[in-house]
C-alpha cells in the first residue's frame, strides 16, 4: 500500500513536469522505478510506457480543446520516425550501443547546456545555416488560424528529423518525445505552446505502440502500473492546466526545457550505468 502510494505520488510528480516541458516523464521515470522501487530494466520500460499513455491522451484530448496542436508537423515527425524505429531495432545488431548511448546522452546534456546558455537572447535571427535550409525547396508558412501564428516549416527536413528520431528510439529504446520539442523551437521557430502540445499528440501514438509490444512481451506488472497511470493522467492535467494558466514567455519555456534537456540526459546515463551494472 505504501509503495502504490509512493508511486502516485512520484507520477504525480513526473507527468507534471514531463507536461510542462513536452517530454512526457518516461526518460525521467525509468531510472526512479530502478534505484528506488528496484524494478528490473524491462518491467521498469513497460511500466513507463503504460503510464505515458493515459497522459499523452488526457493532455492531447485538453491541447485538441485548446487548439495548440499543429497536426502537420505532427504527421511530418510521426511517420518518418515510425520507420526510423525500424531501422533503430535493425541497428541495434551491428552498432556498438553502449557507446551509442553514452555518446547520446553527453549530446543531450550538451543541448541542454546550449538552450540554458542562450535562452536570453533574440529567437528571430535572420541567418545561420538553419535559417537557410529552412527556406529551400519544400518549405511553406504555416498558418496556425486559432492561435493567429504562422511559421516556415520545411517538409523535407522536418522529414529527416523525424527519421533521425525515430531511429534514436528503436536503437536506445526510448522515446522521442525529449528530442522534437527543443527541435521544434530551436530548429523551426514554432511557437512553444504548440511544440509541446504537438509533442505530447505524437507521444500519445508512439506510447500505445510501445504498449503493446511490451504487454506483448510480458514487461507490464498492471498492479505496479496501474497506481502511475492514473498519476500520470493526473500529472497531465495538472501540468496543462499551469502552462495555459500561467504567462509564460519564451524565454522561459526555453529554460524549463533546458532542464528538463540536462534531467534526461543524466537520467540516460543513470539507466545506462545500471542497465550494463558498471
Amino acid at each position: 500500500m505504501i509503495t502504490a502510494l509512493l508511486l502516485f505520488l512520484t507520477g504525480i510528480a513526473v507527468s507534471t513536469f514531463g507536461t510542462l516541458i513536452g517530454f512526457g516523464g518516461g526518460v525521467f521515470l525509468v531510472p526512479i522505478l530502478i534505484i528506488f522501487f528496484q524494478f528490473p530494466v524491462e518491467l521498469a520500460i513497460g511500466t513507463a510506457m503504460s503510464a505515458l499513455l493515459p497522459a499523452a491522451l488526457v493532455s492531447s484530448f485538453l491541447n485538441f480543446r485548446e487548439k495548440s496542436i499543429d497536426y502537420v508537423v505532427a504527421s511530418l515527425f510521426q511517420f518518418p520516425a515510425m520507420l526510423g524505429t525500424v531501422v533503430g531495432a535493425f541497428l541495434v545488431a551491428y552498432m556498438p550501443v553502449l557507446q551509442m548511448q553514452v555518446l547520446f546522452a553527453l549530446f543531450v546534456l550538451a543541448v541542454g547546456t546550449y538552450m540554458l546558455a542562450t535562452y536570453k537572447k533574440e529567437q528571430e535571427r535572420k541567418r545561420g545555416m538553419m535559417y537557410r535550409i529552412n527556406r529551400m525547396p519544400t518549405s511553406f508558412i504555416r498558418k496556425n488560424h486559432p492561435k493567429h501564428l504562422a511559421y516556415r516549416l520545411n517538409g523535407s527536413l522536418m522529414a529527416f528529423f523525424g527519421l533521425c528520431i525515430g531511429t534514436v528510439a528503436g536503437l536506445f529504446g526510448m522515446g522521442g518525445g525529449f528530442l522534437q520539442t527543443p527541435i521544434m523551437i530551436r530548429a523551426f521557430k514554432i511557437p512553444p505552446q504548440i511544440a509541446i502540445s504537438t509533442s505530447l499528440f505524437i507521444m500519445a501514438v508512439t506510447s500505445f505502440s510501445g504498449l503493446v509490444s511490451h504487454y506483448w512481451l510480458g514487461n507490464i506488472d498492471w498492479y505496479k502500473s496501474m497506481p502511475l497511470m492514473l498519476a500520470f493522467a493526473l500529472g497531465a492535467v495538472l501540468g496543462t492546466w499551469v502552462r495555459g494558466h500561467k504567462s509564460t514567455s519564451q524565454q522561459a519555456s526555453e529554460r524549463l526545457i533546458g532542464i528538463g534537456l540536462m534531467m534526461a540526459g543524466l537520467s540516460v546515463l543513470v539507466h545506462i550505468t545500471l542497465k550494463y551494472q558498471f
